[in-house]
C-alpha cells in the first residue's frame, strides 16, 4: 500500500511540476540582453554576467563607486527589486510580518531576503508548512511551495 501511495505521490508532484516550470517560463519575458540594458539605464556599469534564477534576474555589475554589486531583476516586469532604486521603498522586516500575519499565516520560523525578494519558512491557519515569497515592495505573496 505504501508503495502504491508513494507511486501515486510522485506522479501527481509530476503532473504539478511540468506545468509549474512551463509557467516559469511563460512568466519570463525579460531576456538576457533586457535584463542587462535595465541595469546599465540605472546607471550600474560594467556588467560582468547575468543567470536567471526562479524568475529573477541576477546581474553582475559594478555600482557607481566601483564596487561590485548584484542587481535583482524581476524577469516578468523588468523591476529591479534590489538594491533599493531612488524613489523606491523597501518593505522592512517588521512590514513583512506584518504582512505575512494579515495573510492568515500563524508562525513565521524563517525570513531572509533571497533573490531580490523575501522569503518566509511559515505555518497556515490549518497547520501546513509552506515556502512563501514576498515581493519586496508591493508585499504580494508572489509564490508558495509545500514543504516536505
Amino acid at each position: 500500500m505504501k508503495t502504491l501511495t508513494l507511486a501515486a505521490t510522485l506522479a501527481l508532484s509530476l503532473a504539478v511540476a511540468v506545468p509549474v516550470v512551463q509557467a516559469q517560463a511563460a512568466a519570463a519575458p525579460i531576456g538576457l540582453e533586457q535584463a542587462t540594458r535595465i541595469a546599465q539605464q540605472a546607471g550600474y556599469g560594467a556588467v560582468r554576467g547575468a543567470e536567471l534564477d526562479e524568475g529573477v534576474w541576477e546581474v553582475l555589475a559594478s555600482g557607481a563607486d566601483g564596487a561590485r554589486v548584484t542587481v535583482h531583476i524581476d524577469a516578468a516586469s523588468g523591476e529591479i527589486l534590489s538594491p533599493a532604486q531612488p524613489g523606491q521603498r523597501q518593505l522592512s522586516i517588521d512590514e513583512v510580518m506584518k504582512r505575512l500575519a494579515a495573510a492568515g499565516y500563524t508562525e513565521v520560523k524563517e525570513l531572509e531576503r533571497d533573490d531580490g525578494f523575501w522569503v518566509a519558512e511559515v505555518r497556515t491557519s490549518m497547520g501546513f508548512e509552506r515556502d512563501v515569497r514576498v515581493h519586496p515592495i508591493t508585499g504580494a505573496v508572489d509564490a508558495e511551495r509545500w514543504n516536505d
